[in-house]
């Protein structure tokens, strides 16, 4: 296993022990996936504060509604006094998240985020609402890990990319 596929697996295995979040089919529960996310800064990210462009893009795969499987989303954000140190900014944002099948309407997810750390992982939660579209109106929620960035990039050359891993529940 090259080094990128064992730090998502170990990403992936520390995620389902922080979220104690499994995708089942749940009679409360509309839709839970696993995700896959990549988050690319538009310059690396140092210790010095700058503002920087951040872009999400996400896979939503294993999920348990069948008729909608697996999906996708991209969100972007810039985001100004941006460090290694507040790589996981607090607040409100929106992404649709695209089914595969496109008979199945975007599921437009409106949250607020926070973030923490813990041991060597940031844990970054997405509480709101499905707004519109497939699951509207439905309570929803994803929770994220990610590795800490490395100490001595964030020094010198920055980091220019992350990956993260998790799950989300629509139907809490």
């Amino acid at each position: 296993m090259n080094a990128s596929k064992a730090t998502a697996a170990a990403c992936l295995a520390a995620a389902a022990t922080l979220t104690g979040v499994v995708p089942t089919a749940n009679a409360a529960v509309e839709q839970a996936c696993l995700v896959n996310e990549v988050v690319t800064f538009s310059e690396p990210v140092t210790n010095t504060p700058n503002t920087v462009t951040v872009t999400v893009e996400g896979q939503l795969f294993n999920c348990a509604n069948g008729s909608a499987a697996t999906g996708s989303y991209t969100e972007v954000a810039t985001l100004p006094d941006y460090t290694c140190t507040a790589l996981f900014y607090q607040g409100a944002g929106t992404r649709t998240f695209t089914w595969t099948d496109p008979a199945v309407a975007p599921s437009t997810f409106s949250y607020n985020r926070t973030s923490s750390r813990v041991g060597a992982n940031i844990v970054i939660v997405l509480l709101g609402s499905i707004s519109s579209g497939t699951f509207a109106a439905q309570p929803a929620k994803a929770q994220l890990t990610a590795l800490n960035p490395d100490p001595i990039s964030c020094a010198t050359t920055g980091v220019s990319r992350l990956s993260l891993v998790g799950a989300l529940t629509v139907g809490l």
